[in-house]
């Protein structure tokens, strides 16, 4: 489907040369393409049904900063952040506090290794929430933005980091609108170490803290 919409010629996009000048830290596996690894991380149930029924862009998660669509990652450790501790469930991007499980480093934790073919790729330098997230009549979007010229839409999208000269993002992230662009080509297990682990916050405890400042300030 890339290879045919791109007429084949997708090394010569601008997108291409621009990931030549700016290469992704994981290896480049197809030119016709632009398919690489890339990593994705989530919890344990979302983990088996992607493995079991791929991506389905129909239930994707809406409240990401491009949009609804599949994010994955070039490094493991930003993925990594979004996959919260098999033994309480906390600890992670999208969830209410840190872990309190005794035994966290002999925890088994899972992330995908996914074959990605990002296509033509609109590289995001200056993020404008109104048109990667909601339309202009507020709808969230669910789709790649259109390309400047004619009327076809890009194959996926990059937020470029700021280290590349993006606004936003520390770490590039990159989104997938299509379930046939993703392949899960490995499952990788590992641990943690707990010395990298937020701890459970104690709210009566932050109550005396804060009360304390405010008497110390007066």
């Amino acid at each position: 489907m890339i290879i045919r919409q791109n007429n084949d010629q997708l090394a010569d996009c601008g997108s291409s040369i621009y990931l030549e000048a700016y290469p992704i830290l994981t290896p480049l596996l197809d030119t016709r393409t632009n398919e690489y690894w890339l990593f994705h991380g989530c919890s344990q149930n979302n983990l088996c049904y992607l493995l079991h029924s791929g991506y389905d862009p129909r239930v994707s998660n809406i409240k990401g900063r491009f949009g609804g669509g599949f994010y994955l990652a070039e490094n493991s450790s930003k993925s990594s952040r979004y996959i919260p501790c098999p033994g309480c469930g906390q600890n992670s991007i999208g969830t209410t506090s840190g872990c309190s499980c005794i035994n966290q480093e002999d925890l088994e934790f899972s992330m995908v290794l996914y074959r990605a073919a990002l296509g033509d790729v609109h590289v995001v330098l200056k993020y404008k929430r109104e048109k990667y997230r909601c339309g202009p009549n507020r709808q969230l979007i669910r789709r790649p933005p259109k390309k400047t010229h004619g009327k076809e839409l890009y194959d996926s999208v990059m937020g470029e980091s700021m280290k590349n000269g993006g606004d936003r993002l520390k770490h590039r992230e990159f989104i997938l609108y299509d379930t046939g662009q993703a392949y899960p080509e490995y499952v990788i297990y590992f641990r943690r170490s707990a010395k990298n682990t937020l701890q459970r916050s104690n709210i009566e405890d932050l109550k005396k803290k804060c009360q304390n400042l405010l008497v110390n300030a007066l």
